[in-house]
């Protein structure tokens, strides 16, 4: 395990960040949620017209989804991902940017057909949506003010404040791992801000993608955070699509399950993987052993 993540670092810090701008911080003080939709395919004739896939994301997660401001254009691997989707499907893609937890009650409303933001498989996600086998594994990590030198693991937290993130994973991953209450929680409107209370000394630690820190830090070098208890990741997110229990959400939950699938036996997406992150994700440890113990059908 120590190595993997040695090497997932190392893949990490060396990659150019292409396309990256601004980061999960809030880009409009005045609203929770901010919109903007796109379509990545343009229509091609009547008969083409219901076929959309309308993909909520916040265009603030790089490097998976990114929204430039300037240019008004979307990057990231997720967003690639979905383009892949839509040409091997003949699908329109919409991007709708989405703030979290804007996204799911879009989802609910039946607004938005999807979510893409490293959207976790969670036990209670699981009771109100379907979802597509996983695209991505990611571990977290505390992570901590880089003078911090009294929180080394997890069993460090006992009586310290941890922040959170509003409508994350996270929450239920914390929730379970403190039964008992021992740490004291935070929560905050977005992964942005709970990393900006951890540097100014406000909380004491939070969890974060151990993949993703270095991406935002390089945005943000006013930040002084670190990772601690890296070969002891505090959970590992197994990231999925999720769509609503209806007939619309079911026929595109089994299409994109199936494109998918043709993606990762035809090479695609280990090529867009390798791209991002130096690696094919579903060849490390946390994807095979998912895999063993949940076979595809």
């Amino acid at each position: 395990m120590k190595k993997f993540l040695a090497f997932l670092l190392a893949a990490v810090m060396v990659f150019p960040l292409a396309g990256c701008s601004s980061s999960d911080k809030k880009t409009d003080s005045g609203s929770k949620k901010q919109e903007q939709t796109t379509t990545d395919t343009k229509k091609t004739d009547d008969s083409t017209e219901e076929k959309v896939i309308r993909v909520a994301t916040p265009g603030t997660y790089k490097p998976f989804t990114i929204y430039d401001e300037s240019t008004k254009e979307w990057s990231g691997f997720e967003i690639e991902l979905w383009r892949a989707i839509g040409e091997k499907t003949g699908y329109k893609v919409e991007f709708v940017r989405l703030d979290n937890p804007a996204t799911f009650a879009e989802l609910d409303l039946n607004r938005v057909d999807t979510v893409a933001k490293q959207i976790s498989i969670t036990p209670a996600r699981k009771e109100k949506y379907d979802f597509t086998q996983p695209f991505f594994f990611s571990p977290y990590c505390l992570t901590v003010g880089k003078d911090n030198n009294e929180i080394k693991t997890w069993a460090d937290m006992t009586g310290k404040t941890i922040a959170l993130a509003e409508g994350s994973a996270m929450n239920e991953y914390v929730a379970a791992l403190d039964p008992d209450n021992k740490v004291k929680k935070s929560v905050y409107e977005s992964s942005g801000i709970i990393l900006q209370e951890v540097s100014d000394g406000r909380a004491d630690a939070c969890p974060y993608a151990y993949l993703v820190l270095p991406y935002f830090l390089e945005s943000n070098p006013e930040l002084k955070l670190k990772s601690v208890d890296i070969e002891n990741p505090i959970y590992t997110e197994v990231n999925a699509y999720p769509f609503a229990r209806t007939d619309r959400g079911n026929t595109l939950r089994e299409l994109t399950d199936k494109t998918l699938t043709e993606m990762m036996d035809d090479g695609s997406y280990k090529e867009l993987c390798e791209k991002w992150f130096k690696l094919d994700v579903m060849k490390t440890q946390p994807a095979l052993d998912y895999f063993a113990k949940n076979p595809k059908n």
